[in-house]
């Protein structure tokens, strides 16, 4: 791209981002030509931009202390732990928690995902296909993937307790810098029902785009080898200036192994091979995938906690009136954790 053409995009994204950041603010909306120009912004500015967003974001919105921090991930009182962690993840772009999801919340959950409603996701090739609601049967399945609704997920009082354990949220808002929110909720399989990789199960390499910063927790609730498709993301790939203008260039878009290979290190390559009930805190913003299955199936629970809930849309969903006594507590205490779906 010519000097001239770039800065000119880069300076018309300027104007409508800021625009659309206010009128975030007054009707709690944002405009699609200010989410468009914030991912433009990150390809064109290989970053720059979504840290001042953050900065700005930090400075009028700080962190503030979590009356009890202790949880599934450990006890985040302890400031050195709790530092280790963070400068791992600004590092390294993820951390992989000793302390497990308990095995009996692994089996309850695993119990639910095989026995309450989903969605088969179209595939490639599909076209615009709709998600076909089913009931996955892990001896037979009928697509690459298949999908949990987030308003289910909300009704359950496992995936609950999950979201009030203030160790999530803890790990988030240090390393957000920020006060965060929880804004996406999700779980889905991955099967070994195609010979190929599919995109539209996120099977190629790609970096998410959704807020200015954000920081997701996937934890496995099967055990994952190297054949089930365990998820694989690129070290360092989310500092800003890491991804080369050549990949950015192409914009949102969905990355071959080969393209990957020659502009980073094999070593930087991650692969999570590990047991159920193992969390991974990822900065998504770097280079990630699942990878392709090829023997057996893989279920995984995902919370992102974002520093606003300026950029992609989703739709409305809500808490139902049945609530565990601790994510009830919580609402109460931490509205603005929840306002997603308060």
């Amino acid at each position: 791209m010519r000097p001239i053409k770039r800065w000119v995009r880069v300076l018309l994204h300027f104007i409508k981002l800021p625009i659309g950041f206010v009128v975030y603010l007054i009707s709690n909306k944002t405009p699609a030509f200010a989410y468009q120009s914030m991912i433009g912004l990150f390809c064109l500015t290989k970053g720059c931009s979504n840290d001042f967003i953050s900065r700005v974001i930090s400075f009028f919105d700080p962190p503030c202390d979590f009356s009890s921090p202790i949880g599934i991930l450990g006890n985040m009182r302890d400031k050195k732990q709790l530092g280790f962690i963070t400068n791992t993840l600004r590092e390294q772009g993820y951390y992989v928690f000793q302390d497990k999801l308990p095995s009996d919340l692994c089996d309850q959950l695993l119990k639910y995902a095989t026995s309450s409603r989903c969605t088969m996701r179209p595939m490639d090739g599909d076209g615009l296909g709709k998600p076909v609601d089913t009931i996955y049967h892990r001896n037979a399945p009928h697509a690459t993937r298949y999908d949990f609704e987030t308003q289910d997920l909300l009704h359950n009082q496992d995936v609950q307790k999950i979201m009030a354990d203030m160790s999530f949220a803890t790990v988030a808002q240090d390393y957000l810098g920020t006060k965060p929110v929880i804004d996406v909720v999700s779980m889905w399989w991955h099967t070994n029902f195609s010979d190929a990789p599919d995109s539209a199960a996120a099977q190629y390499f790609h970096f998410d785009m959704d807020r200015p910063k954000w920081l997701k927790f996937f934890i496995y609730l099967t055990d994952v080898e190297t054949t089930n498709g365990p998820h694989s993301f690129v070290a360092g790939s989310h500092k800003t200036g890491a991804i080369p203008s050549s990949l950015l260039q192409k914009g949102y878009a969905r990355l071959t192994d080969e393209e990957v290979a020659m502009n980073f290190n094999k070593n930087d390559v991650i692969e999570f091979n590990a047991p159920r009930g193992t969390v991974i805190a990822e900065d998504t913003r770097g280079l990630h995938k699942g990878k392709h299955v090829t023997e057996g199936d893989r279920l995984v629970l995902q919370i992102q906690f974002s520093n606003s809930l300026f950029g992609g849309y989703y739709p409305k969903v809500q808490f139902s009136n049945n609530l565990c006594e601790e994510l009830k507590t919580n609402v109460a205490r931490y509205p603005w954790l929840y306002a997603a779906y308060i």
